[in-house]
């Protein structure tokens, strides 16, 4: 990558003619301002392509008309009062009288009462599985119940904080027809419909560590309303139910706590028929299902499928003539659930078809947005209804894609159309001829459906061309920089301020023009800073890149050592292309993160000592096995099945076995052990370092520790036979020690690691005692850069170990001392390069000094990196592959994949009781890529690592080469991503897009901003301190 050198590039250039303010910044703000460019690139990037590719859905704003005496409705209400019963999370086996095999004695037949009334009165009580359509996370799937219509896929990035619905929907049909709503459970039904309420008990939604408090809360104002003598209050009651949920998020489907939760569920549904009336209908369903770990938000089989059961006491629901004449029914889906061995398949429905059921169940309109179909049952009374319950919401239908604009999508369903409504105008009026109609409206609303389900969101070409391109060029522009600051060594801040000068003046002139032409002409002034921003950004690329093309070179010689990280880079830019690769990610990660300790293997036999030989050996073979190790650790997509066992949680639960919490407090307080024994090497265990180790690190460790045994505890009070006063007490220790954790993280480390000074031990001896002349020696000296910024790296690391559970602590500690291992391997080698390259040079008197010698196959060192000078190996692409993996590597292993299941909320609760904002999000946000901005942070210590100061006045070349490698770390990172949004763009018609294409480059976009602000921080603030505290104590400049 680096021989890909431009002109102006190959040789360092002198003096610098730049007379800009650029000149006058530091080497370390000039440094900062390149990161701070090119995040702005990625920033610009990422806006376009997620603006153009994750569009939100279109929403009318009609709403449809209510009835009166001149608009009446086409069907009589059936019922004058409903109440509607959701049950978070209420999976379609939880209340089927079809149970899959095996049987769970947790959450099967517990919840019976459904599938009795359905055997004892079938043609009252209706059992459906219905479809949620994902994301199924609970905003989303309200909006769907209550509009009818399809959620988008960004929608999900809302629902920690719920915006208030604005199109038409039920609740506002219903107060439009002055009937009064009663409302109580999860609070987000009051967030999507603010004031909508006559009757309002809202509870806080996103404890998932309370099982009861919602719960109870709708029991204590529901049954006060169903008594007789408060009827008249309320027309419609919704109650919300999330214990169900939050013991599925908090211990899964599979736990006694469950069967406990489904048993009072049971109570009160026998309790709310006892009390309702003969004009009462009864809907009971869940907002989305759960997988067999409790989580939901994907699109897996477990997650969509959702219970929903229809109950009337009084009327019948369906009539017995209709549903047993195959030429109707036999239109009607069905399903079987998973590993069910009953051949009694339940009616299979979409969520969104209780819409426009209940809307003439109640004889109010349906909203006009409503994308669903009519339940049939309900309106089998006899084939006039059916037909005139099917024709009007095939017209609600129609209506809406009249005002949807498509006319490719009106072209398409036109034929459908027609003849539907030629056979609806018929003058016949015979069962036939209501039959044909009933199924020609149906197959038209259904296909309406499937094609704009299909259509989503219309894709904004443009957006994502732009936004692609922003991507693209900020690679080469990475490219372009690596290669500038690689090939100018200390003088990379003349290169750098010359490059940025010309693209900044060129872009900002350019930029000018194009973006006063495009307000000029649009009369939009935010169009002109829109074209402003875009045009000086694409202008700004191409100024730095385009001295890489005027003269391209190809390497006369071939390293295995400087190619196989552009290659493996390449094989993993490549794999997104495959949604098979993307699915088995894991795996491929794991596979290229081996492969460079197996090149590592096979060059030691080339290194010039016997001890060389056998310490890089060894730390290879060490390196390799504790990362297959952590490799192992691992939780399941649903794609993976049955190639997949899951090793992140215990059993079928979400949680962790004893043997894990053992190890985990084991493993967690040897770190400090591990990391002082690595600086005991080079003698840098002094100064702070045992304070901050021995005592503060290792102190919040045991913290972390001690919180996630106590999360066990709690989550297993039952098994364990912990009193109510103990489990309070245990919950009061818990999250006080969470928040001196944090406290002391965010607090008392970094301050400390401020104020103290190097990790270095000054010995002061007396050894003429004639003259008294002192003798001073320094330990650590040689390992004074990298022993310090170590403690800079443990501060972040404190803050993720918390937040992940019992094994990701285990992976988290294992990747810790992978990191250590590959640092030693590292310095070993370089140390190996200069050696071997002394020998040659005494071989050679007529070598020069930066030729490298011979060509470098697999069987040597690559000596071209050497910088004789300084005797100091320049850093190469290679050297940070595997802490790039490390990241990828980390985040697999701690229990997370690229689908929005996987999420870790109860992260969210993490010393705290509800939702608190910002700390929350921002908890859950550690938990997911906590991992990859370690890994960003990790990259400056290739360059420190046992990298000693120089004499004062001499200048060591750490900012040059740390710059170096943090640019090539954020090269990997931004072809990743490129191909992510390449991929998904080109296959955005894919059958697989919003399963798997989509969700990876969602993962991968925010990664890329998330290694950002690692790089930046780490340049910043961990390099900057740290080089400022050599100059202070040596004098020795890092340049």
């Amino acid at each position: 990558m680096a021989e890909t050198a431009s002109a102006a590039a190959e040789k360092p250039i002198q003096q610098s003619r730049s007379t800009s303010w650029l000149r006058k910044l530091s080497r370390s703000n000039l440094a900062t301002l390149i990161l701070l460019y090119i995040t702005s690139l990625h920033l610009i990037g990422l806006y376009l392509f997620t603006k153009g590719f994750l569009l939100t859905r279109l929403t009318i704003p009609h709403v449809s008309p209510s009835y009166s005496p001149s608009n009446p409705a086409p069907l009589a209400a059936t019922h004058s009062k409903a109440v509607i019963i959701v049950i978070d999370a209420l999976r379609t086996d939880f209340i089927s009288p079809f149970h899959p095999e095996p049987k769970s004695p947790f959450h099967h037949g517990i919840l019976s009462l459904p599938a009795e009334l359905s055997i004892s009165q079938p043609d009252h009580s209706l059992i459906f599985n219905s479809y949620s359509d994902p994301p199924t996370a609970t905003m989303q799937r309200i909006k769907g119940i209550t509009t009818g219509s399809l959620p988008t896929f960004i929608d999900i990035s809302s629902n920690f904080a719920s915006t208030s619905i604005e199109e038409d929907s039920i609740i506002l049909q219903l107060l439009n027809s002055n009937k009064t709503v009663g409302f109580m459970g999860d609070d987000t039904w009051t967030n999507l419909f603010p004031n909508s309420f006559n009757l309002s008990h809202p509870y806080d939604s996103f404890n998932v560590e309370d099982l009861h408090t919602v719960d109870e809360g709708v029991i204590e104002h529901i049954f006060p309303y169903l008594s007789p003598s408060n009827t008249e209050k309320w027309d419609v009651l919704i109650g919300h139910f999330l214990g169900v949920d939050h013991v599925g998020h908090r211990v899964g489907p599979n736990t006694n706590i469950m069967k406990l939760k489904l048993e009072q569920m049971s109570k009160v549904l026998k309790g709310i028929i006892d009390l309702l009336d003969d004009d009462t209908l009864l809907v009971l369903l869940g907002d989305h299902g759960m997988d067999d770990k409790g989580n939901h938000g994907g699109d897996a089989e477990l997650e969509t499928s959702s219970a929903m059961w229809l109950y009337s006491k009084g009327k019948a629901l369906r009539g017995n003539k209709l549903i047993h004449d195959k030429a109707i029914t036999d239109s009607w889906p069905t399903y079987t659930f998973p590993n069910s061995n009953s051949g009694t398949p339940l009616r299979h429905i979409n969520q969104i078809d209780l819409v426009p059921t209940l809307s003439l169940l109640l004889g109010i309109p349906i909203p006009y947005n409503n994308l669903g179909s009519i339940i049939p049952e309900c309106f089998s009374k006899d084939l006039k209804t059916l037909e005139l319950a099917t024709r009007t919401n095939a017209e609600q239908i129609n209506r809406y894609l009249g005002s949807y604009g498509d006319e490719s999508l009106k072209s398409t369903l036109h034929s459908t159309w027609t003849r539907a409504r030629a056979v609806a105008s018929s003058d016949r009026t015979s069962e036939s001829t209501y039959q044909e109609s009933v199924n020609a409206h149906r197959h038209y609303a259904l296909l309406a459906l499937r094609h704009l389900r299909a259509l989503w969101a219309q894709f904004s070409l443009p957006l994502i061309l732009v936004g692609t391109l922003i991507l693209g060029l900020s690679a080469l522009t990475l490219a372009a920089l690596y290669v500038g600051v690689r090939n100018n060594g200390t003088n990379w801040d003349v290169y750098a301020r010359l490059a940025l000068e010309t693209s900044f003046t060129a872009s900002g002139i350019v930029g000018s023009i194009i973006g006063t032409l495009a307000g000029i002409y649009t009369a939009r002034p935010l169009t002109a800073i829109n074209v402003f921003i875009v045009t000086a950004a694409l202008v700004s690329e191409i100024i730095i890149i385009f001295p890489l093309f005027l003269k391209f070179s190809i390497p006369q010689t071939f390293s295995i050592n400087r190619y196989i990280g552009p290659l493996l880079l390449l094989a993993h830019a490549l794999s997104f292309a495959s949604n098979s690769f993307i699915m088995w990610e894991d795996k491929v990660v794991l596979f290229l993160l081996t492969t460079i300790p197996i090149i590592y293997l096979i060059k030691a036999l080339t290194a010039p000592t016997a001890e060389m030989r056998l310490k890089i050996i060894v730390l290879s073979i060490s390196y390799a096995v504790i990362v297959r190790l952590v490799g192992a650790i691992t939780i399941c997509r649903e794609e993976q099945q049955p190639y997949c066992r899951v090793t992140f949680f215990s059993g079928s639960t979400p949680s962790a076995s004893k043997w894990v919490l053992l190890a985990m407090g084991l493993v967690g307080l040897q770190l400090p052990r591990a990391i002082g024994i690595t600086l005991s090497r080079s003698k840098s265990l002094g100064g702070p370092a045992p304070l901050f180790l021995g005592f503060l690190w290792r102190g919040i460790l045991a913290q972390n520790v001690i919180y996630w045994v106590l999360e066990y505890l709690n989550n297993n009070s039952e098994s364990i036979g912990l009193s109510p006063a103990a489990i309070s007490t245990a919950n009061f220790i818990r999250i006080w020690l969470a928040r001196i954790s944090i406290g002391t993280t965010l607090g008392a480390l970094p301050y400390i690691w401020f104020i103290s000074p190097l990790c270095i031990t000054v010995d002061k001896k007396v050894i003429d005692q004639s003259t008294g002349k002192p003798e001073i020696t320094v330990l650590g000296f040689a390992n004074a850069y990298g022993s310090t910024y170590i403690l800079f790296y443990l501060i972040p690391f404190s803050l993720v170990h918390l937040t992940n559970q019992p094994m990701g602590q285990i992976v988290l500690s294992g990747l810790l001392v992978s990191l250590l291992i590959y640092l030693e391997l590292i310095d070993t080698r370089r140390d190996a390069i200069i050696l071997q390259n002394q020998f040659q040079s005494s071989a050679s008197a007529s070598a020069s000094p930066g030729d490298g010698g011979t060509a470098n196959g697999i069987g040597s060192f690559d000596t071209e990196n050497l910088d004789l000078q300084s005797i100091i190996v320049r850093p190469n692409f290679t050297d940070l592959i595997p802490l790039v993996l490390s990241g990828f590597l980390g985040f697999f292993s701690t229990g997370h994949q690229a689908v929005l299941s996987s999420i870790q909320w109860k992260s969210a609760f993490i010393g705290f009781e509800t939702v608190t904002y910002p700390i929350s999000p921002l908890l859950v946000i550690i938990n997911t890529w906590g991992l990859f901005f370690l890994s960003g942070l990790s990259i400056p210590l290739l360059s420190l690592w046992n990298i000693s100061p120089k004499p004062t006045g001499q200048k060591v070349p750490i900012l040059t080469h740390t710059l170096q490698l943090i640019i090539g770390f954020l090269i990997y990172h931004t072809i990743i991503t490129f191909s992510s949004s390449i991929t998904s763009a080109y296959l955005r018609r894919h059958l697989m897009v919003w399963k798997v294409f989509a969700p990876r480059f969602m993962l991968s976009g925010i990664t890329l901003l998330i290694v950002d602000l690692a790089c930046l921080i780490a340049l910043s603030f961990g390099v900057r301190i740290t080089s400022w505290k050599v100059r202070k104590t040596f004098g020795c400049e890092s340049v």
